[in-house]
């Protein structure tokens, strides 16, 4: 999962100074190998940010296909198996957006923000799937990583639990712009 950061030592009085061991501090309650990469982000690549990779021992390489198909595993087990343990990484994700604020999410932390969202309202149990969309504006040619070469987009998450789909929009700034729940038996189709 990658998260922005942007500098808040740059363009002020205090002398400059390296923001990233005070990341880590801030980080190491929700995980303790945590990777932070120098970037730049802002439409003139002007704003110095830190780019960080966190929960890299969750197997996100099925979480979000391209095709965007939910088939989510985490530590060798499908979704499916293990909802509470992947319940369990969305309330981090929640707590560390709620405390810290960054600057941008990827699809993966949307996701877990939605599905924390979500764990809010219903209970969440059983087979779920899960499926993103990912609207882009703006890709940028200078940035190194996935997340600072498209900073800013929308995810359309859709989340199917037993009889409801869930569908959100998340934007990159973390900022939930709609949520909507719809029935998905035929007398919903024709009711709504």
């Amino acid at each position: 999962m990658e998260i922005l950061f942007t500098d808040p030592y740059y363009d002020s009085p205090t002398p400059e100074m390296d923001y990233s061991p005070e990341l880590i501090q801030h980080l190491s309650p929700y995980d303790t190998e945590v990777a932070i990469y120098n970037t730049d982000v802002g439409h003139g690549a002007d704003c110095p940010a830190y780019l960080v990779q966190i929960f890299s021992s969750v197997d996100w390489s099925n979480f979000l296909t391209a095709s965007g198909a939910g088939v989510t595993f985490l530590l060798g087990k499908r979704i499916n198996e293990n909802i509470e343990a992947w319940l369990e990484i969305a309330g981090k994700v929640q707590k560390l957006v709620g405390k810290l604020s960054p600057y941008r999410v990827d699809e993966n932390a949307a996701t877990l923000l939605a599905m924390g969202e979500l764990q809010d309202r219903v209970s969440i149990k059983g087979n779920i799937d899960i499926s993103v969309q990912i609207i882009e504006y703006s890709p940028v040619p200078w940035g190194k990583f996935k997340l600072d070469k498209r900073p800013d987009a929308m995810y359309v998450i859709t989340i199917k639990t037993g009889e409801s789909a869930h569908i959100y929009g998340i934007k990159s700034n973390a900022k939930t712009v709609f949520n909507h729940e719809f029935g998905l038996g035929w007398y919903d189709f024709y009711n709504t």
